[in-house]
């Protein structure tokens, strides 16, 4: 490589001063990413990290090798139509690249071959020109032609949107929720990720308006009316932010003006300094019901309980299986208590193998007899739902109380949902032909996470539920995110929702042999260890809805543990057979 002479080298740490210094004394200027708007103000959002990578325009007598990797470091942090990027392309790619069509998130390095520049490593994972993560773990080669222009090397043929590095992506974009509703009743979050120094108010209603992804798009509605559009920027004054719609609006009954309040403030929540919001057409103020009635603003204490991602009626009673019948285990106590639980099914009765509770705790539903048959108690009631199949995995209630059963029934693995004891029509494609060893529906109903083995491998995806004349399971998406990078996930048991976003996984990873527990995004972009109780044999995993940092861990040997965040495990109760707290 061609040193930089002395002078280039002075104008490139200028260029960078001048550039920082430029972002200081602007506040770092909010600027909308996608969709058209009128005007911009409002506080600016937080900018911290503003100021991090080495980002500069091209110097004269630049080598191809570093032209691409100042053209990779320049996409690798956000400017408004990365303007310092555009400088290392042709005058007709500059004017033709599109960074909106996509990001693709990589590591690797870039090796030069004359005028013939190759970037090699992994790419893992992309975001949609919606924003939406997917992981990926795949090969990655890009070649960057590059020709002179005016005596200058400059990139030709760019690669379609955005190449950022993971390290820039982890340092720098954020995760938010964009939110939906699930069966009519309850918000559904629809994660994306922004860059630094956006007005991410403007953007996550801008994107609230152009509708879910298009994955979760079949299983979710809104109650916005299509074609609404944001009249001006997103506004924040004195904690509220000021949603101007268009008058397509207007005509809402209270019933969808709630629900349109409640996804606008649950999602706008996540802005720091947005506590509440308040809605204008033709800048007047637009009332929607239990607003302020001096203001109409709006905040989250004044949504419905019912809407909320997590169940607000969820209750917290720890159910143990013994050989001797279903006990109630009294967890808070100072010493820890087992009683038999009441009715057939605390007798002993029935040898009970696995054991679902309702999100009330109204209801029961046991796998017995060998795991041959499902039934359900409630008001003192003790029915036979389900019997003549085999294998049948530990059920589970949903939010909406319907019971989902998999099992095995003449030599194929189904899926069974039962609603007011009456069994529902199901269809979909996501138990991919059998092989599912475990699964778990979200808080919000719409998402089901599953474990699959397919040819001896077993692999944690989740799948949409969509309701209408049939339930409907399918879009599955496989989650399969690296440990770090070089330690993968493997050998997985078991898997259950710790909120309405995160999964607690029970696997083993190629350096760590030992079953334990792993907090995991609901996109797979983010995986981290939960500590490991010690001498587990880890079989089954459970969370509370009410107290979601509460997770339960069943051992192979009978022994559980429980724990509370920190990461402690001490020891619950002996001789268990299973656990189950109201899902």
């Amino acid at each position: 490589m061609t040193p930089l002479r002395p002078q280039q080298r002075l104008m490139r740490v200028l260029a960078v001063l001048l550039a920082a210094l430029a972002t200081l004394l602007t506040g770092c200027v909010t600027v909308p990413t996608e969709g058209p708007v009128e005007k911009a103000g409002g506080e600016p959002p937080r900018c911290s990290e503003c100021v991090a990578i080495d980002v500069a325009p091209p110097v004269a007598g630049d080598q191809p090798k570093e032209v691409v990797d100042g053209y990779l470091r320049a996409m690798s942090n956000y400017q408004p139509n990365y303007g310092v990027a555009r400088q290392y392309l042709t005058r007709q790619s500059a004017e033709t690249w599109v960074p909106e069509e996509g990001t693709a998130i990589y590591t690797g390095l870039t090796t030069a071959s004359g005028a013939k520049v190759v970037l090699t490593g992994r790419l893992t994972g992309t975001l949609d020109g919606n924003r939406s993560y997917a992981g990926r773990d795949e090969p990655l080669r890009v070649s960057f032609g590059l020709v002179k222009e005016r005596g200058e090397w400059r990139i030709s043929r760019p690669p379609k949107g955005l190449l950022v590095a993971r390290y820039s992506f982890t340092r720098f974009y954020r995760p938010y929720n964009v939110f939906f509703v699930g069966n009519r009743r309850s918000l559904v979050p629809d994660p994306i990720y922004l860059p630094p120094r956006v007005n991410e108010a403007t953007v996550l209603v801008q994107r609230l308006l152009t509708g879910a992804s298009s994955w979760l798009k079949p299983a979710v509605t809104s109650a916005i009316p299509p074609n609404t559009t944001l009249k001006v920027s997103v506004t924040v004054r004195d904690r509220t932010a000021d949603v101007s719609l268009s008058e397509t609006i207007l005509p809402l009954d209270d019933a969808q003006r709630r629900l349109m309040a409640a996804q606008v403030v649950y999602t706008l929540r996540q802005v720091v300094g947005v506590d509440k919001v308040l809605f204008t057409v033709g800048q007047q103020p637009y009332r929607v019901p239990d607003s302020d009635p001096d203001d109409f603003t709006i905040n989250v204490a004044a949504i419905s309980p019912e809407v909320a991602p997590m169940p607000s009626n969820a209750a917290e009673v720890y159910y143990g299986v013994m050989k001797d019948g279903v006990k109630i285990v009294d967890a808070n106590a100072d010493s820890v208590s087992v009683v038999p639980a009441p009715g057939a099914l605390g007798t002993g009765k029935y040898a009970v193998d696995r054991l679902a509770a309702s999100v009330t705790n109204t209801t029961l539903a046991a796998v017995t007899d060998g795991r041959t048959v499902v039934r359900q108690w409630s008001g003192d009631k003790l029915t036979t739902l389900l019997s003549g199949v085999s294998n049948v995995l530990r059920p589970q209630f949903s939010r909406y109380d319907e019971l989902f059963v998999v099992g095995d029934h003449r030599g194929r693995q189904r899926l069974w949902v039962f609603s007011g004891g009456k069994q529902v029509k199901v269809t979909g494609s996501a138990l991919g032909g059998g092989g599912v060893q475990a699964f778990k529906i979200s808080p919000d109903g719409v998402r089901i996470a599953l474990i699959r083995t397919i040819k001896g491998r077993t692999e944690l995806g989740i799948a949409r539920i969509n309701r209408s004349d049939v339930i409907t399971v399918d879009g599955w998406r496989p989650l399969n995110p690296p440990v770090s990078d070089t330690e993968r996930l493997t050998s997985l048991v078991d898997v259950a929702w710790s909120d309405a976003t995160t999964l607690v996984l029970l696997g083993a990873t190629t350096q760590n042999r030992q079953v334990g527990p792993y907090r995991i995004t609901q996109d797979g972009w983010g995986v981290s260890s939960m500590g490991q109780p010690s001498n587990a044999d880890a079989v089954e995993v459970t969370v509370s809805l009410r107290n979601p940092m509460t997770t339960v861990i069943v051992g192979r040997n009978g022994q559980t543990w429980r724990d509370d965040g920190s990461q402690g495990w001490p020891p619950l109760v002996n001789n268990m057979i299973s656990m189950a707290l109201p899902d």
